[in-house]
């Protein structure tokens, strides 16, 4: 068998020389052949991962929650779609925290030599893919407009200051949500999509999965001014596990239509993503992803 190591040299905590060698002598446990490429950017990264479909068993990569989507942008779009194999060096690492991946290079690695995996949910935004959270809103921009530099110094904590400000100045905006059963329209401070327990290394959403084949949205009520304080009412509750149905309405849907003004720029995994209206939709399963042990896969009838 043969495997394609891919990583991201400026994500979060990085790949140095040391840790590199440890990678590639441990895959060889399991690899007969390892190939190893550096992404020299994100569109460089999802054509790695793309060609890697053709020519590979597992592709196995490293970096951040931007890395993630891009790998698995890549991945999605092909017809034969391998196994893929994580390793968190990133700043908040969603995606790790979601499929239950230690941040510890050792442990990950035995991970992915175990060889475990699920199926994991794919999402799409306008015809584009993404993996775990579409956002608009407040905060919802500060993973892409907080600094790389300031990023890698104060990890997680580099959010805060970017966050707080864009908590309480964002404005409020009006939301038509159109699903198979539900069509709400109403003006709120902050929405989410998600296919994910974890966003912003914050567990708020205990009881979401990765593979039931729908979105949990979340849309925060404005009442009066008070969507600010809906806000972390949401998040306090999620972190119990918890919903509380007076400062949010909750959904779930597999395909649905979320129209927005136009001036209004959506947060995809992380990145900044398209402006306006979006149509979203649950390929279930699409992925195959390396897990540990005691990860279990949600089963449906």
């Amino acid at each position: 068998m043969k495997c394609i190591y891919i990583y991201n040299p400026v994500s979060g905590r990085g790949v140095g020389e040391y840790m590199l060698g440890y990678i590639i002598k441990n895959l060889h446990k399991k690899y007969d052949s390892v190939d190893v490429r550096q992404s020299k950017s994100s569109s460089d990264l999802i054509e790695l991962a793309r060609a890697a479909c053709s020519s590979y068993d597992a592709i196995i990569f490293s970096g951040g929650d931007g890395t993630f989507n891009d790998v698995a942008r890549g991945v999605a779009s092909e017809a034969r779609r391998p196994p893929l194999g994580y390793i968190p060096t990133g700043t908040a690492n969603d995606n790790a925290r979601n499929l239950g991946i230690k941040r510890n290079l050792r442990k990950a690695i035995k991970t992915i030599l175990a060889g475990k995996t699920i199926k994991h949910d794919v999402g799409m935004i306008n015809g584009d893919y993404f993996m775990y959270v579409l956002a608009f809103g407040a905060c919802s921009a500060t993973p892409y407009k907080t600094e790389h530099k300031v990023k890698k110094i104060l990890g997680s904590f580099a959010y805060l200051s970017y966050g707080i400000n864009e908590f309480f100045t964002t404005p409020v905006s009006f939301v038509k949500v159109k699903t198979e059963t539900d069509d709400i329209e109403m003006e709120c401070p902050l929405l989410l999509v998600m296919n994910s327990k974890s966003v912003g290394g914050i567990t708020f959403n205990r009881y979401g999965h990765l593979n039931d084949g729908t979105f949990d949205i979340i849309i925060i009520k404005d009442d009066n001014a008070k969507g600010r304080f809906n806000i972390l009412q949401t998040f306090i509750y999620g972190l119990f596990g918890r919903r509380w149905k007076k400062s949010a309405i909750f959904l779930k849907s597999s395909e649905f239509t979320i129209t927005v003004p136009d001036d209004i720029t959506w947060c995809v995994d992380g990145q900044k993503g398209p402006n306006g209206e979006i149509t979203v939709k649950n390929l279930k399963g699409h992925l195959e992803i390396f897990v540990p042990r005691g990860k279990k896969e949600k089963k449906h009838v």
